[in-house]
């Protein structure tokens, strides 16, 4: 049988995992990702996993090589992540090549949200269909595209940027600047001063509230919380109708913290989304989470490795 190693480079955690064709997997070990220790160190960390994973492999198995899920913008014909800006310190990191020397196996590397995309199209959500797109709310917004069967790559490889789509023109901010995690946090702080009943400060102070402030107040019914809920509703369901008309998308996908946690949330989204599309044949189409959890970034680095385009 054909395995393939999937590894995932997140801000925190870093992940790999052992993966058989099907989907199942045979091994996984986590770590801390480090970040802070600078490119060198992170990698040399990635290097001890591979190694775990290939001792695991079962005997008469056909080990691929190796896949990495990494935050973009990235290369993946070159495979040199560029400059993620959550990761100080990696700029122009020729990461494929770092991988491949001291483990002797085939590397290939792509965008984080990328490889969700994938694992729920092979392995998840997405199976069978040929159009599909896969969201992720969380510190950011990223996105992967399923066209024809196919990963969106474009140019370079750096397509399917669906955080970058400009929402506010007078000031030219993107949809993850304006609805992003992050986003949601820094609205809280500037609101917070202003309402100075608001249970949020109960919560955190203004330099250190996040958006999972925010979705607990509003749960106690905060007034401010639930104005920022609502405009963050509003945020994700133009993102999505603009989705839903540029991609004609069979299914929907919307992962990350800020939707999974919060399921209201993506069912206000959807529905703002529904009403701002313009002809039905667009609200046919699912808004729904995806099905793999945090095995996403693993699996759909391993997929990289495995065939992808057989059969479908």
């Amino acid at each position: 049988m054909e395995y393939g190693i999937g590894v995932d480079l997140g801000g925190t955690q870093l992940r790999a995992a052992l993966v058989a064709a099907d989907g199942t997997i045979i091994a996984h070990e986590r770590t801390r990702s480090g970040i802070e220790s600078g490119p060198t160190a992170v990698i040399a960390r990635m290097v001890g996993l591979i190694g775990q994973m290939r001792a695991a492999l079962p005997a008469g198995g056909d080990l691929l090589g190796v896949g990495v899920g990494a935050p973009g913008p990235l290369n993946p014909e070159t495979g040199i992540v560029y400059a993620p800006p959550y990761m100080p310190g990696w700029y122009n990191i020729p990461l494929r090549a770092a991988l491949a020397e001291p483990t002797g196996l085939p590397v290939m590397i792509a965008n984080d949200a990328n490889v969700a995309a994938l694992a729920e199209w092979r392995f998840g959500a997405g199976i069978g269909t040929r159009h599909m797109v896969y969201v992720t709310v969380s510190t950011g917004i990223g996105g992967g595209v399923i066209v024809d069967g196919r990963l969106l790559l474009g140019r370079l490889g750096v397509a399917a940027e669906l955080g970058s789509i400009i929402l506010d023109a007078d000031r030219g901010l993107t949809w993850e600047e304006l609805a992003s995690g992050t986003a949601l946090g820094l609205a809280a702080a500037s609101a917070m001063p202003k309402h100075p009943a608001s249970l949020l400060h109960a919560l955190a102070n203004p330099t250190r509230v996040t958006s999972a402030h925010v979705a607990r107040a509003a749960t106690d019914g905060d007034p401010l919380a639930c104005a920022l809920m609502d405009r963050e509703a509003q945020l994700l369901g133009m993102g999505f109708a603009s989705i839903l008309h540029i991609f004609s998308p069979e299914l929907l996908l919307v992962g990350g913290s800020v939707a999974l946690e919060n399921p209201g949330l993506l069912a206000q989204a959807r529905a703002i989304a529904y009403r701002r599309v313009i002809v039905d044949l667009y609200r046919a189409v699912p808004i729904i989470p995806p099905s793999l959890g945090e095995r996403a970034g693993v699996l759909g680095a391993a997929a990289l490795m495995l065939d992808t385009s057989e059969g479908r």
